[in-house]
């Protein structure tokens, strides 16, 4: 039985004769001056010389939640107040003269 999710027809760069297959690695990272790690994360693996490349779409995600900016509200509209305009009328409005 073999420990691989799934094959690929993809030949490694590295060497040239492998074909990646797709693994559960944990992956790490810094968060400042924090390490992170991710168990059960998707990795492209060489049968030959055991080059990983990480799974592009999870590593999008992974990226997105490490963001400084998540779960920070996201501003709309304009940043500043409208300016005020004076002496004008809406179209069609007419002035009376009483």
């Amino acid at each position: 039985m073999t420990d691989s999710l799934q094959a690929s027809n993809v030949t490694c760069p590295e060497c040239q004769v492998g074909k990646y297959h797709l693994k559960l690695v944990t992956y790490y990272t810094y968060l400042g001056t924090e390490l992170i790690t991710v168990p059960d994360f998707p990795c492209w693996v060489c049968d030959v010389c055991k080059r990983q490349d990480y799974d592009q779409k999870a590593l999008s995600q992974v990226y997105l939640m490490l963001s400084s900016n998540l779960g920070k509200p996201v501003e709309r509209g304009r940043k500043g107040k409208p300016s005020k305009i004076t002496g004008t009328q809406p179209r069609g409005a007419r002035q009376s003269n009483k």
